[in-house]
């Protein structure tokens, strides 16, 4: 795809978002510092319109848990109905932004598609918490969940997406057994910042660059600090075999693309299912865009189904092994 092509393959949608930040002169992430960022990201969450069509829950309850360095807040979020099981959710923001409200219409979605609890875990921020401590928090959540009782999927978007394959290799590793499937969107599997989509769309400062990147990981990794360890890239764990299994939401026009490729070429190769959506002429964060664009509501929608099956059938196992029953 030449320039122009890829230029003109964007959704109108995006065009008029990214041509209305620089009329603005909004800044980039890499141009601010982590307090300046998030007040930026929350202006522009007040700023938004109004979620439409989200769906009806029966209950949304804020809560903490215990973590190794201190509470964590978390969001659960029950659906109408009969409840199948538990999605733990992890939020994008590049381990730098975001939260429990940024992840709330996301997830009051997620949950009426599932049919299950999710529940959204606010993991602490880097800088002030680097790596591992956001690492830390995110284990500590799935562990508390796994002791509820399974089935259990674990899920996140972006810098959430590589918390959850962390988590599940770190899972596997030491025999917790508990986590039937994951989901992630656009996940960040490797630090290098070196594939063809980097090199395509990094320097293009559609919603997210090269520069951007860098400097979230900068933020959550300092110097000294191993970025190849599969805790850190996932793509780079020795062996992706006996993973859950897995489903992918990428974005065509998004500089992790082809990460999320490999990723899901890695886990494909080692024997693990892989359920891939590649999704064209939208950027980094699209499924945000439920509601609004045709697009990300079927991105989001088949996500839910696919936990829900996913659910199910660990259900289905788990009283068929005479195992516990869900949450």
């Amino acid at each position: 795809m030449t320039d122009a092509d890829t230029a003109a393959a964007l959704h109108p949608f995006y065009r008029a978002i990214i041509d209305a930040y620089a009329q603005a002169g909004r800044p980039f992430f890499h141009q601010l510092s982590p307090g300046d960022a998030r007040a930026m990201l929350d202006a522009s969450l007040a700023a938004a319109p109004s979620p439409v069509n989200l769906p009806q829950l029966a209950e949304i309850i804020d809560a903490v848990i215990p973590g190794p360095h201190g509470p964590i807040p978390i969001r659960r979020y029950r659906p109408q109905g009969g409840v199948l099981g538990q999605c733990l959710y992890f939020h994008s923001g590049g381990w730098v932004l975001g939260g429990l409200d940024q992840a709330d219409t996301t997830c009051r979605r997620l949950a009426a598609a599932a049919g299950c609890e999710v529940i959204s875990v606010a993991y602490r921020l880097a800088p002030e918490h680097p790596f591992p401590q956001p690492l830390d928090d995110a284990y500590a959540a799935l562990t508390w969940a796994a002791d509820r009782g399974p089935p259990l999927v674990i899920a996140g978007e972006s810098a959430g997406g590589n918390l959850v394959a962390a988590c599940a290799i770190r899972a596997r590793d030491e025999g917790m057994a508990a986590i039937a499937g994951m989901f992630l969107g656009y996940p960040v599997t490797d630090a290098a910042l070196d594939t063809a989509s980097y090199k395509e769309i990094g320097d293009r400062n559609w919603l997210l660059s090269t520069k951007d990147m860098a400097w979230f990981w900068d933020q959550y990794c300092p110097d000294g600090i191993d970025r190849s360890h599969p805790w850190l890239s996932p793509l780079r764990v020795a062996d992706a075999a006996h993973l859950p299994p897995t489903m992918i939401c990428l974005a065509e026009l998004d500089p992790l693309r082809e990460e999320g490729l490999a990723f899901a070429d890695r886990l494909s190769a080692s024997g693990v299912p892989v359920v891939l959506r590649r999704d064209a002429a939208v950027t980094h964060g699209y499924l945000a865009a439920a509601g609004i664009l045709d697009v990300s509501t079927a991105a989001l929608a088949q996500a839910g189904e696919w936990i829900r099956t996913t659910l199910h059938a660990a259900s289905t196992r788990e009283t068929q092994t005479g195992g516990r029953d869900g949450a």
